[in-house]
C-alpha cells in the first residue's frame, strides 16, 4: 500500500506541469474568445501577435521538457534509456550481393545465392554455464568460443556463417533462443561450372572481396554497395532486421560483369589439356585460345585445376594460373616471331638461301647444334626444320640493338594488359650487357622468358595482318565502335602472309616438325618448341617443356592457339608429339562448335577433297626442289 501511494504521488508530481500548460492554454483561449467579440475582432496583426506568444511559449515547455528527460539524471532518465537500450541492441553492416560473372554468350560462371548465417548477441547470453553449453552444442560450436563470447560486451558476433541447408536443419529451431540469437541471410558466392576457368575467375573471401583472378581485378565492380542494418527487439523480446526503405538484405543491382571466354571452348581447352599432360606424364600446362581478329580470350586453360566451391588450401600447384604466371623458356615458338621482323625489314627474301653448317656451328662461348642437320636451306625451310643455326644467322642480320626492339615490340618484355594477379610482364637485359652466346641463345628461344598467354599474343600478331590488337578478357561488343587509336603495327600485312604461309609448312608438308597438329579439312599453320628448363632441384637444364603454337585456318587466320607441356617424363619430349595433338584437338572441336553457330563461315574439306590438297602440296613441293 506505502509503495502504490508513492507511485501515486511520484504520478502527480510529473503530471504538474502538464496541468499548468493546460490551465494556461485554456486562460490564452479565453482571452482570444473575448477578443474577438470586441470591436479589434478583425485586428489580424494583434490576433496573429496572440498566436505566435502562445506558441512560443509551449515550443519553450516542450523544450525544456526534453531537457529534463534526456539530460537530468532523474528516476524516470534511468527508466526510458534502459527501455530503448532493451529495444537496440547493435548496428550491422550486410554483406553485399555480387553482381554475376558471365561468359561471352550470357552463360553464368559466377552467380550469388543467398544462404543462412547465424548470430548472437553476446551481451544477452545466458547467464549460466549449463545453458550456454546447450547453446553451443545445438548450434554447433565450440564450447570455447561461446565462452569467449560471453566475456564480452558486443551487440552482435557472427557464430556460422553461409550455411548449407543440410547444415542449417541440423542446428534446428532458435526460438527458444530469441532474446540472444538469430538469423539472417548472406549471399554465398556460387561457380555453377565447378572447375571451369577456376584460376581465370578466382575466389572471393568470407567479406565477399575478390582475392584472386577476375573476382579480384573487377572487385569494386562486382561487390556492389553495401547495406547498414540495425538489430533491434521487437515489443515481444524478438531479435528483427531493420532496413532502410523495408530491404531485407542488399538488392543486385549491378549488372553481370561478361567475360569474352566461351565456356565451350573453354571446355575443349581443359578437357584436352588434362588429358595430355597425363599422357605426358608432365609436371602441368597451359592452353589459350585467342580471337585472332579481336584480341579476345575465347579459353585460357591450366592444369592442374581445382573447384571453385571447394578450394584447395595449401596447394599451390593447383591454384597457379599457368598460362599468365610461367615465365618459360619456350624454344623453337618464338623464331616466326623474329624471323618475320627480317623479312619485314628486306634483310632477307623469302626465296633466299641460307647455309645452316651440317648441324654445328661454333659461337664465342661454345657451339650451337640442330636436331637435324641441314646444309644450305630457304628461310621458309629455316622455320620448316626449325634450324637454330640459321636462325641465329639471320638474327645476325638483325643485329642485337633491332632483335632488342623486336623482342620489346613482340611484347615478350611487357604485360599483356590483362590485369590479372600474377601476371608475367617478361625481363631482358640490354644488349650491351649480351654476351654472344646468350645472344644465340635467346633467338631460338633459349634464355628468353616469355609465358603461354604471350607466345599467344604474338602469334595473334604477326599472322594477323601484323596488327597488334592487345589482348581482352572482357568481352567486345561488335556493334559498338572500335577505339579511333591506331593499332600498333608489328609487321606489314604482305609480311603476316608470307610468314603465316611458310609456318603452314611446318604442319602441311611432308618432313615438318608439326605433322601431328594437322587437324582434317582445315589448314593449319603453326610452329612446334621444345626447349630445355633449368631445374631447381639439380640445378641445371634437366627438364623439358613441349609447345606448339598455331593458327586457323590458314589462308584467314580466325583462332591462334597455344599448348605448353610442361616437365614431361616420357621421351622424346618434342612439342610436335606432345602439344600437337592438344592443339589439333581443341582446334577441331573449336571450329565445328564455331560452325554449328554460324559464328564462323568456313567449310571443312570432306575426305576427298583432303587428299586432293595433299597431292597439292606434295606436287608443290616436288615443284619447288626442281628449281
Amino acid at each position: 500500500m506505502e509503495n502504490m501511494k508513492k507511485e501515486k504521488t511520484r504520478n502527480q508530481k510529473q503530471l504538474k506541469p502538464w496541468l499548468r500548460i493546460y490551465a494556461a492554454l485554456r486562460k490564452g483561449t479565453a482571452l482570444l474568445g473575448n477578443q474577438l467579440q470586441s470591436p479589434l475582432a478583425n485586428d489580424y496583426s494583434l490576433r496573429f501577435t496572440i498566436v505566435g506568444i502562445f506558441t512560443a511559449i509551449g515550443l519553450a515547455l516542450m523544450i525544456a521538457r526534453y531537457s529534463y528527460l534526456s539530460l537530468l539524471p532523474t528516476d524516470l532518465h534511468s527508466r526510458l534509456r534502459s527501455q530503448a537500450s532493451r529495444q537496440f541492441e547493435t548496428d550491422v553492416t550486410l554483406t553485399p550481393n555480387r553482381a554475376d560473372i558471365v561468359d561471352r554468350n550470357g552463360h553464368p560462371l559466377a552467380i550469388s545465392v543467398m544462404q543462412p548465417s547465424v548470430f548472437v548477441i553476446p551481451k544477452r547470453l545466458p547467464k549460466s554455464y549449463a545453458e550456454r553449453k546447450e547453446v553451443a552444442q545445438q548450434l554447433g560450436i565450440p564450447q570455447r568460443q561461446i565462452e569467449e563470447l560471453a566475456k564480452t560486451n558486443k551487440g552482435f558476433a557472427w557464430v556460422r556463417r553461409r550455411l548449407e541447408p543440410q547444415a542449417f536443419e541440423k542446428i534446428g529451431d532458435l526460438s527458444g533462443w530469441k532474446e540472444f540469437a538469430g538469423v539472417i541471410d548472406e549471399p554465398r558466392r556460387v561457380y555453377p561450372e565447378k572447375e571451369i576457368a577456376a584460376h581465370l575467375l578466382g575466389v572471393v573471401g568470407l567479406d565477399n572481396s575478390g582475392l584472386e583472378g577476375v573476382e579480384a581485378v573487377y572487385n569494386a565492380r562486382l561487390k556492389g554497395e553495401t547495406l547498414n542494418a540495425r538489430v533491434m527487439r521487437d515489443a515481444r523480446g524478438r531479435l528483427t532486421l531493420i532496413t532502410p526503405n523495408g530491404a531485407v538484405r542488399p538488392e543486385r543491382t549491378t549488372a553481370p560483369l561478361k567475360l569474352s571466354i566461351d565456356v565451350s571452348i573453354q571446355y575443349f581447352a581443359e578437357e584436352e589439356l588434362k588429358q595430355g599432360v597425363l599422357n605426358a606424364k608432365a609436371k602441368g600446362g597451359s592452353a589459350v585460345v585467342m580471337d585472332v581478329e579481336t584480341g579476345e580470350l575465347l579459353a585460357i586453360a591450366s592444369y592442374p585445376t581445382f573447384d571453385l566451391n571447394t578450394p584447395p588450401e595449401g596447394e599451390p600447384e593447383r591454384r597457379r594460373f599457368r598460362p599468365i604466371m610461367d615465365a618459360l623458356e619456350l624454344g623453337s615458338v618464338v623464331k616466326p616471331i623474329f624471323i618475320s621482323q627480317a623479312l619485314d625489314r628486306g634483310l632477307v627474301k623469302p626465296n633466299d638461301t641460307i647455309f645452316c653448317e651440317n648441324g654445328s656451328f661454333p659461337v664465342p662461348g661454345g657451339k650451337i647444334r640442330d636436331d637435324h642437320p641441314h646444309g644450305l636451306i630457304t628461310i621458309g625451310e629455316v622455320i620448316k626444320y626449325s634450324s637454330n643455326i640459321c636462325t641465329y644467322k639471320l638474327m645476325q642480320k638483325l643485329g642485337r640493338q633491332a632483335f632488342y626492339e623486336t623482342v620489346i615490340r613482340a611484347g615478350f618484355a611487357r604485360s599483356p594488359g590483362t590485369g590479372l594477379p600474377g601476371e608475367w610482364a617478361g625481363r631482358i637485359t640490354k644488349p650491351e650487357n649480351w654476351r654472344e652466346m646468350r645472344f644465340a641463345n635467346m633467338a631460338f628461344g633459349q634464355g628468353l622468358a616469355i609465358s603461354p598467354l604471350q607466345i599467344t599474343h604474338a602469334m595473334a600478331t604477326i599472322a594477323g595482318g601484323g596488327i597488334d590488337k592487345g589482348v581482352s578478357i572482357l568481352f567486345r561488343d561488335p556493334t559498338k565502335a572500335p577505339d579511333v587509336a591506331p593499332l600498333p603495327q608489328y609487321i606489314k600485312p604482305e609480311t603476316s602472309r608470307i610468314i603465316t604461309q611458310m609456318m603452314s609448312s611446318v604442319v602441311e608438308e611432308e618432313g615438318g616438325t608439326g605433322g601431328r597438329a594437322r587437324i582434317p579439312g582445315v589448314s593449319v599453320a603453326g610452329k612446334t618448341g621444345t626447349a630445355q628448363k633449368f631445374s631447381q632441384v639439380t640445378k641445371s637444364y634437366s627438364e623439358r617443356i613441349a609447345s606448339f603454337v598455331g593458327v586457323l585456318p590458314a589462308e584467314k587466320p580466325k583462332l591462334a592457339i597455344a599448348v605448353v607441356i610442361d616437365e614431361p617424363k616420357v621421351r622424346p619430349a618434342y612439342g610436335g608429339t606432345l602439344a600437337g595433338p592438344v592443339f589439333a584437338n581443341v582446334g577441331s572441336k573449336t571450329i565445328k562448335y564455331l560452325n554449328s553457330l554460324g559464328k564462323l563461315a568456313f567449310d571443312l574439306r570432306d575426305a576427298e577433297q583432303e587428299k586432293a590438297h595433299r597431292e597439292r602440296l606434295a606436287q608443290s613441293k616436288k615443284t619447288s626442289t626442281t628449281h
